[in-house]
C-alpha cells in the first residue's frame, strides 16, 4: 500500500500487494514465479513474494551492450502510454491503512471485485506515483517489466484472497502491518499488511495487502 506524504494520507492498495495470500502461504517452490520475467530479475521475499532483485539489471548478460534505452527513455515511454494523474495525488483509496483493510475485505467477503477498482494503484498512479522512486527503478527493472510482475502476481493472490474470505462468515478484529513503514521519496510504503478475523469461534491472520 503507498501514501504520497504530500498530501493527506490516501491509502491504496497497489495491485502487486493483493498477490499475498492468505493464512501465511509463504511457499518456498519457484513453481509460482511468474513466467516471461529474467529470473535473474527477480528474488523471492522473506514472505514468499516474488520482488525486483536489488541487483537486478547488473545480473541482466549483457545489459551494457544491448540496453537500447536508458531508464529514464524507458520511464518516459512507459508513462507516455498513460495520463498523469490529476494533482499528482492517489484517487479513492481510504482515509487510513485500517480502513483501507476493512473495506478491502468486505468486498473479498462479497466477491465485489468491481468495487475494489478504486482502492487500487491504476497503471498510471504506478507510472507517475510509484514507480520512479520505487525499488524496482534502483534495481534497474524497466517499468514495464515491473507492472507486468505486479498484474501476474496480483491475479493469483487475489484468487486465493477470495477464497479465504468467502470460507466462512467473518469479523474482523483488528487490522495489522508487518513492517515499518518505508519511504521511497515523495511515498510512504506499507505492508505486508492484512487482518485479524473471528470465525468458527477461533482467531486467524490473513497477510492480503
Amino acid at each position: 500500500m503507498i501514501a504520497p506524504s504530500l498530501t493527506r494520507i490516501a491509502a491504496a492498495l497497489i495491485t502487486a500487494l493483493i498477490v499475498i495470500g492468505c493464512g501465511g502461504d509463504r511457499t518456498t517452490s519457484d513453481a509460482d514465479r511468474p513466467a516471461g520475467i529474467d529470473p535473474a530479475m527477480l528474488e523471492r521475499r522473506s514472505d514468499g513474494i516474488w520482488i525486483p532483485s536489488q541487483d537486478s539489471l547488473r545480473k541482466t548478460p549483457g545489459y551494457v551492450i544491448d540496453s537500447v534505452f536508458t531508464p529514464e527513455e524507458n520511464l518516459r515511454r512507459f508513462q507516455a502510454t498513460v495520463a498523469a494523474p490529476a494533482n499528482a495525488r492517489l484517487t479513492g483509496g481510504a482515509p487510513t491503512t485500517d480502513a483501507l483493510l476493512r473495506r478491502y475485505w468486505a468486498l473479498l467477503s462479497t466477491s465485489d471485485t468491481l468495487a475494489m477498482t478504486p482502492l487500487i494503484v491504476s497503471r498510471a498512479e504506478y507510472a507517475y506515483l510509484y514507480f520512479p522512486e520505487s525499488i524496482e527503478a534502483t534495481s534497474g527493472m524497466p517499468p514495464a517489466v515491473g507492472w507486468e510482475l505486479i498484474v501476474r502476481q496480483s491475479g493469483r493472490g487475489l484468487t486465493r484472497a477470495l477464497f479465504q474470505a468467502q470460507r466462512s462468515p467473518s469479523t474482523v478484529v483488528r487490522t495489522l502491518c508487518s513492517d515499518e513503514p518505508r519511504t521511497m521519496g515523495k511515498s510512504i510504503v506499507y505492508g505486508p499488511c492484512g487482518v485479524v478475523i473471528r470465525r468458527d469461534g477461533a482467531e486467524e491472520t490473513l497477510w492480503i495487502a
